[in-house]
């Protein structure tokens, strides 16, 4: 279980830090590094999803909605 171990705790930190920067991020540069978050959570979330690991995953990150990154915008 490493691997699937290295996922989530992977998607985990994205998910912290995209989070701190939705709420702390003021700028032009802020916004396109939360872009970059979004595209990078919701592609590893797919390919979860593709190599059917993603119901091993905690909730807190099968339930995240990637989109939600981009409501403030």
């Amino acid at each position: 279980m490493t691997a699937l171990n290295y996922i989530e705790d992977s998607l985990n930190q994205l998910i912290d830090q995209a989070l701190e920067l939705r709420e702390n991020g003021d700028n032009e540069f802020d916004k396109g590094r939360l872009y970059g978050y979004y595209e990078i959570i919701s592609k590893l979330l797919n390919q979860a999803e593709a190599f059917d690991i993603s119901k091993m995953l905690s909730l807190k990150v099968r339930e995240f909605n990637p989109e939600s990154l981009l409501d403030k915008l």
